[in-house]
């Protein structure tokens, strides 16, 4: 295992679960943080790989901001998920960057899944179940897709902190990369 990557490796899993934790406990994750830690990782690829690591290093803030930029001006994440994905770019590089945000898609689909199951143990939930049915019957029918927002007090309506998605999914990238 070469230095620099236990290096940038240590440094990005400080950036995430400390934004993680942020999120959880906030539901919002600080610019400061975000900006250091981006700041952070153009530094260090600076200093380890020279003029290709700052360019490899903006490549990966913009490939990080541009795939989760539709999903924040869509509604399903917030700004500060994007731009946390935005600075993991800067210490894993455009290539790296792309599969932890489909990692952590993943992992914030499974506990979106989870979410939804919660509805059909907790009595005082309002179900999604109906909406999700008039949701396809739509499609299939017009073969329009028809987007029907939760409501109130149903579970999809809450929203989770997706940062935490993002620690799992980038952490699960690091650890196959150093095992394989």
């Amino acid at each position: 295992m070469r230095p620099e990557y236990l290096l940038l490796s240590g440094f990005v899993q400080l950036l995430i679960w400390s934004a993680a934790s942020w999120d959880l406990h906030q539901r919002r994750i600080p610019n400061l943080l975000v900006m250091a830690g981006a700041a952070t990782g153009i530094l260090l690829q600076g200093v380890l790989a020279g003029p290709s690591g700052v360019l490899a290093a903006l490549y990966g803030l913009a490939a990080g901001l541009a795939v989760l930029l539709p999903g924040y001006l869509m509604g399903f994440t917030g700004a500060g998920d994007a731009k946390l994905m935005a600075a993991i770019g800067t210490f894993l590089g455009p290539q790296n960057v792309l599969i932890a945000a489909l990692a952590s898609i993943l992992v914030g689909g499974v506990i979106a899944l989870g979410f939804v199951a919660s509805a059909l143990f907790q009595p005082s939930a309002v179900s999604p179940w109906s909406r999700y049915s008039l949701m396809f019957r739509t499609l299939v029918t017009t073969g329009k897709p028809l987007y029907l927002a939760p409501k109130e007090g149903e579970v999809m309506g809450r929203k989770f902190p997706f940062a935490v998605s993002i620690a799992i999914g980038t952490t699960g990238l690091l650890v196959w990369q150093w095992v394989g």
